[in-house]
């Protein structure tokens, strides 16, 4: 009798009906917030990508160190390899589906010891948890969420998709729950949705991201993100590693930003009526000769362009906020905010532990140079000389109210030769285990930036709904 029990509690799981449906939608409905990821573990685009991390011998050096770290244990790290999803629901309770690997599933089967079978899964019940198993799927829940998926009350609806993806909503009533100020349960209470989907492609990646707003519920905040303006034309800026254009009023912003703080006994006056609203932003690369990037400009190599309507007036509050900065950044006795002559046709700041920072006033433009590289990049090619840009600009609708179009490679190597210079500093030479996980690491790194390419992004409102949606090159074979 015990062996026909064990045949029928089998044959059960074989014909549970959870696996003719999607992860999603085995959740119960009504959740305020989810993430999922798909089954990556077959995609065609991410096999070069898996050889890679073969190759660099990261495969088998986690697999061997993990196993020392964590025994039997090491056989639960592939739960989600066939694919997984996550929700939140607004009493506070969760739902966790997944397709776990081979291993994973049989190490499962293992622990199983009080599970009873309940409509074709055997589940396992705690006090505040409730867990079961299928043929290839496990679930983790919540009493009550477990208890709508048992009953077949399901039918969860995602509003984003793709091979990875994320949604969440604001929990209603928040001000009056916490306490907050008035100022931000206003903002709060503005946000209904925001989403965020990316999706593997022949050529690389798309993304897709989605801030859904009650434009009633805190109007300064909803015309701040959903601008009605268009944007500067970035082929007519600089070049550089990436550059972007968008539209931002900052004279409201500024306002905005003063009554946000002052509900926190913040006294700051951002006065910033000298302003307009459109800016833009290049990002240069970093001198060659030093291998190390960043780490001699603390501000980084950006090219600032802000929109002016007063001149005078915008310079002044510029050099104010650039002194308050300096006074944050430094140390008593150390130096502090200096105007130090010109270089370039720019006026040059030295702002403490900081460096110096460049400026100029170029008809209804103040220009921003953060390092001497950027400096010497304001004077050179421009967006509109590159074929590349060129090719990815015809993308961008009319709409837009912003846009950036970048490089993808060069910045992520030269992140990586600065990370290669200061790893033995960090480490030091003895430390072999450390060491030898680092260069693997750095190879893999290495292989994977290698692969990349251009990437173009932009926003539109759709609505209520600021939505932006990008495009990034990867060479996947």
């Amino acid at each position: 009798m015990k062996s026909l029990a064990r045949w029928a509690l089998f044959a059960l799981l074989l014909l549970s009906p959870a696996l003719a449906q999607s992860l999603v939608s085995l959740a119960p409905t009504g959740a305020m917030a989810g993430f999922y990821l798909g089954d990556l573990s077959n995609s065609p685009y991410l096999q070069g990508i898996a050889s890679d991390w073969r190759q660099s011998g990261l495969e088998a050096w986690l697999s061997r160190n993990l196993e020392k770290e964590l025994g039997q244990d090491s056989d639960l790290l592939g739960i989600a390899q066939g694919g997984a999803f996550a929700a939140v629901y607004p009493d506070g309770g969760f739902f966790f589906v997944a397709k776990p690997s081979a291993r994973t599933m049989q190490a499962i089967r293992a622990e199983v010891k009080k599970a009873k079978v309940e409509n074709g899964w055997l589940v396992e019940r705690s006090a505040g948890m409730v867990n079961g198993v299928s043929r290839d799927l496990v679930f983790m829940a919540t009493p009550r969420q477990a208890n709508l998926f048992l009953g077949n009350k399901r039918g969860l609806r995602a509003p984003v998709s793709g091979d990875l993806f994320f949604w969440g909503e604001p929990p209603r009533n928040l001000d009056a729950e916490y306490g907050l100020p008035p100022r931000l349960g206003l903002t709060l209470a503005a946000i209904r949705r925001v989403s965020v989907g990316l999706k593997l492609t022949a050529g690389g990646y798309t993304t897709e991201t989605r801030l859904e707003l009650d434009r009633n519920a805190d109007p300064a905040f909803s015309n701040l993100v959903l601008p009605r303006e268009k944007p500067w034309e970035l082929g007519e800026f600089p070049a550089g590693y990436s550059g972007g254009v968008g539209v931002l009023d900052l004279a409201s912003s500024g306002r905005y930003l003063s009554s946000l703080l002052s509900d926190f006994d913040v006294k700051l006056n951002f006065d910033l009526q000298a302003f307009g609203t459109r800016y833009a932003l290049v990002t240069v690369p970093g001198p060659r000769s030093s291998g190390v990037g960043n780490l001699e400009a603390p501000m980084g190599h950006q090219l600032i362009y802000l929109e002016v309507k007063d001149s005078a007036t915008a310079e002044a509050n510029f050099l104010a906020a650039v002194q308050n900065l300096a006074a944050f950044a430094t140390p008593e006795g150390q130096g502090g905010f200096k105007v130090a002559g010109q270089e370039g046709g720019f006026k040059v700041l030295e702002v403490g532990l900081l460096g110096n920072l460049y400026y100029r006033l170029d008809g209804d433009k103040l220009v921003v140079a953060t390092s001497k590289a950027a400096l010497e990049a304001a004077s050179g090619k421009l967006w509109k000389d590159r074929p590349e840009y060129q090719r990815f600009r015809v993308t961008v609708p009319q709409n837009a109210v912003s846009y950036s179009f970048g490089d993808q490679k060069g910045p992520s190597l030269e992140s990586l030769a600065a990370l290669r210079e200061s790893i033995p500093q960090t480490i030091g030479a003895e430390d072999k285990e450390t060491k030898e996980l680092t260069d693997r690491l750095v190879k893999f790194l290495e292989r994977v930036y290698n692969r990349l390419g251009n990437s173009i992004s932009y926003s539109v409102i759709e609505g209520s709904t600021l939505v932006s949606r990008g495009f990034s090159e990867v060479r996947w074979k």
